[in-house]
């Protein structure tokens, strides 16, 4: 008899583990591994992960699985020892991980058929209480096992039947259909076709038909994108039958030419190469600065992994960044597969299938492209490894770099982690020799390093009025404009003012289910909260006095944008932020014109600040360094340091150097004049000093619980118990374990719900689980929610 090894399908850690049912008749030539089945589980009908399957004697007092759902596998071998993995070190459920890597689509039910839900004992025993029921329905179920919604009709009337479903005396089943296959890249060509017969009769009798062969007069071939021509898919159809046009696959893209790379290029690559011959798992830091090349020993070493047969995955933090990392891979290396959440549902599930298929050997995309199930995996880049986007926020809470480490080790893959401004953690792996460090100190071709200038905003407006840029940043733009140059002004902070403030009682306008400030958008001329998206008219009277002195305070990219556009009307001026690019096609937009010089001044948040290369722009403004600095949490001035550095960089990308202005309340700040200097190495000594006295990051790991819900007083007291709890395990612990708080969370409402945190500092992480575990065993507080997150990026 077969079986099969289940995962149920439920968002609890206490089903992890496997669950034995018996395969019908029906389903025993059927590969079952890799997809998801309906079982009965716990007295209802549940979906479940066939994660074995197996011939043994005996088990016929075994349930039956009901249906197959899926019609191909959703995950192989690897991904279920990744989704395992990513149970034990998160502490969640490995059904959640491994829904983690199907395709949306794929958990979209369709084609939905009828089961009975009952058997014919418990339809007598119905019958006995008075409860009858359609017996012809639930006799035809019992016979076919299932039907379409179309024979069930034929028995009950759609309300009947949607009542027997919601009473639960039938199931409602649909199955995870698989798409539309992903087409390949075709042409059109001319066929059997004689322009001076066939077109004058297509002229009379089918004018549509007779403009596409027009096109092909003049032309040899026609792309398959001939929507924006306003062709239609019948008018070609009817051509391709009539044997006017013939289809022919699209031939390979062809491959741009060799680069020439720099002595440290070649270096690097080498060693590169060594390590994925080598056939061992090998990690590395690429410390490049910014410009240096690091795209291009990407190629190269992606183009030595392909030699070998093997799959290439680059990482990318930002959308912005895979499109401009398509291009360079497209050229270099020909097809790739591309996923990110800027495609659609359909369009990542046709570049899923490619991957798995094994028709896309490189994949490239932002975050969840980590879980592709691309064969034979030789090659891992993380390309600035150190964003935050790498940080998943909700559960489970897992950092790409950590999978992409589990992933690399179990194919005995080389991973490449890139960055100018590496992570503490990551550069202390280099500096203490755990990971290879692999550097590139000097702008490629020729380039030099922007000139950094530092405007203390004390004393810059002195003979001006005040304004949102200085007097030095104003001619600076000026100049550059002048010379036919591009600039970046950079802010991180979206919107138009961050606060509105009453100039009688000083009292500023908030969010009724945040602790935060409403940002005022001109676009949509309305107040909106950043946390839980409230759109809130604007007011013209302060709602705690009553007065009409209410002022805008502060700046962001739509103020910065509206100022520049004021001071140089001539200047075509573009805003890149989460609201200008929301629209798809928008950010791409945004970028060509950057690319293609249309674009004279872009203003933007940090996705401006990240990878991208414009050799053409010459200057960035920085508008308000401080903004970054002054926040409650252990990693500030990391990332203050990084965004500064990665924004500078942006500038003088071509042989011509760059400049950079970066305005300041605090010129004399360390991290400002290290990030001035464009200083990692003293950064690094400065902040992991600091650390080292405080006990963080990389000398501990990190647990964090947030405590969340409605009543303030029910989250304290949960967040108490637990510390009290804490303390116990600790006083029974021969290991160091250091507690901070309970306190409340810098943001202390977010959505309705107040929120405190503890902090949980150890240097053995399997201890840390273990305090976790221990936490999750114990009864839920009433009310309240805990959230776990080993080695937090945030404590906000």
């Amino acid at each position: 008899m077969k079986t099969v090894e289940l995962i149920i399908n439920l968002p609890t850690t206490k089903l992890n583990t496997t669950f034995t049912y018996m395969v019908p008749a029906q389903y025993e030539a059927e590969v079952l591994f890799g997809k998801r089945v309906l079982v009965n589980f716990g007295g209802r009908r549940e979906e479940g992960f066939v994660v074995a399957e197996q011939q043994v004697a005996g088990g016929a007092d075994l349930k039956p699985i009901l249906k197959v759902l899926d019609t191909e596998t959703v995950f192989d071998i690897a991904l279920l020892d990744l989704a395992r993995w990513m149970a034990e070190t998160y502490l969640c459920p490995i059904a959640t991980a491994l829904s983690l890597m199907v395709p949306k689509i794929l958990r979209i039910k369709k084609g939905t058929v009828y089961m009975a839900a009952i058997d014919e004992l418990e339809n007598e025993q119905l019958l006995q209480q008075g409860v009858v029921l359609n017996t012809q329905l639930l006799a035809r179920l019992w016979e076919a096992g299932e039907i379409s919604h179309r024979q069930a009709l034929q028995y009950v009337s759609q309300a009947e039947l949607l009542d027997l479903v919601e009473s639960g005396y039938i199931m409602a089943v649909g199955t995870y259909q698989l798409g539309r296959r992903p087409r390949q890249p075709h042409t059109y060509l001319l066929g059997d076709f004689d322009f001076q017969t066939d077109l004058v009769h297509l002229q009379r009798r089918a004018p549509r038909q007779a403009a596409i062969m027009e096109l092909l007069r003049s032309s040899d071939q026609l792309d398959e994108d001939l929507s924006r021509l306003g062709i239609s898919p019948a008018s070609l159809q009817a051509l391709l039958s009539k044997g006017y046009l013939k289809i022919q696959a699209e031939p390979p893209r062809p491959q741009a030419g060799e680069m020439i790379l720099s002595e440290d290029q070649q270096l690097v690559a080498a060693r590169l190469r060594e390590a994925l011959h080598s056939g061992s798992s090998i990690e590395f830091l690429l410390f490049g600065v910014t410009g240096s090349g690091k795209t291009e020993v990407y190629v190269q070493a992606a183009r030595t992994a392909l030699q070998q047969g093997k799959g290439v995955l680059v990482l990318v933090p930002e959308i912005a960044l895979t499109r401009q990392l398509v291009e360079v891979f497209a050229a270099r290396l020909g097809d790739l597969a591309v996923l990110h959440s800027g495609l659609s549902a359909g369009e990542r599930y046709e570049e899923w299938l490619r991957i798995k298929n094994g028709q896309a050997r490189v994949v490239l995309g932002a975050r969840s492209a980590v879980f592709a199930p691309l064969p034979r995996l030789g090659l891992i880049i993380m390309d600035e490894e150190q964003e935050g986007s790498y940080k998943q926020e909700e559960l489970p809470r897992y950092h790409t770099r950590e999978v992409a480490r589990y992933r690399a080790q179990q194919e005995s893959a080389v991973l490449v982690l890139g960055s100018a401004t590496p992570s503490i953690e990551t550069f202390h792996a280099a500096y203490t020799g755990t990971v290879q460090l692999l550097p590139l100190l000097g702008r490629i071709g020729g380039g030099q390093m922007p000139e950094v200038y530092i405007e203390d905003l004390k004393t810059a407006f002195q003979n001006d009025s005040r304004g949102l840029i200085t007097p030095r940043l104003r001619d600076k733009i000026d100049e550059n404009l002048n010379r036919g140059e591009q600039v970046i002004l950079f802010i991180n902070r979206r919107g138009y003012s961050p606060m509105t403030v009453c100039w009688e009682c000083g009292n500023i306008a908030s969010c009724p289910s945040c602790s935060v400030g409403m940002t005022y958008h001109i676009d949509v001329e309305a107040n909106v909260c950043h946390y839980c998206n409230l759109h809130l008219p604007v007011e013209s009277q302060c709602r705690a006095c009553g007065s009409t002195h209410l002022q805008l305070m502060g700046a962001g990219t739509q103020r910065v944008e509206e100022h520049i556009r004021s001071l140089f009307p001539l200047a075509v001026v573009a805003r890149l932020d989460i609201d200008s690019s929301r629209r798809k096609g928008m950010q791409k937009s945004i970028l060509d014109g950057m690319k293609s010089g249309q674009i004279d001044i872009l203003v933007g948040t940090q996705m401006v600040a990240k990878g991208l290369d414009f050799p053409a722009v010459s200057l960035v403004g920085i508008i308000d360094a401080d903004a970054m600095l002054n926040l409650p949490d252990f990693r500030a001035g990391e990332r203050c340091f990084q965004l500064l550095v990665q924004a500078a960089g942006r500038a003088g990308r071509s042989k011509a150097r760059g400049e950079v202005i970066i305005q300041t309340f605090n010129p004399d700040h360390p991290i400002i004049k290290m990030a001035a200097d464009q200083d990692y190495l003293s950064f690094y000594q400065y902040e992991v000093d600091l650390r080292r006295r405080l006990d963080y990051p990389p000398f501990t790991r990190l647990l964090r619980l947030v405590f969340s819900g409605e009543e303030e007083h029910a989250v304290q007291a949960a967040s108490q118990t637990t510390a009290q709890f804490i303390e116990e395990l600790i006083d029974a612990s021969e290991t160091e374990i250091i507690l901070l708080g309970p306190a409340s969370c810098p943001l202390n409402k977010i959505r309705n719900r107040f929120r405190y945190q503890l902090m949980v500092k150890c240097a053995a992480p399997g201890l840390l689980r273990s305090v976790a575990a221990y936490i999750l065993a114990r009864p839920s507080p009433k009310n309240v929610r805990i959230d776990l997150d080993f080695d937090p990026i945030s404590s906000m």
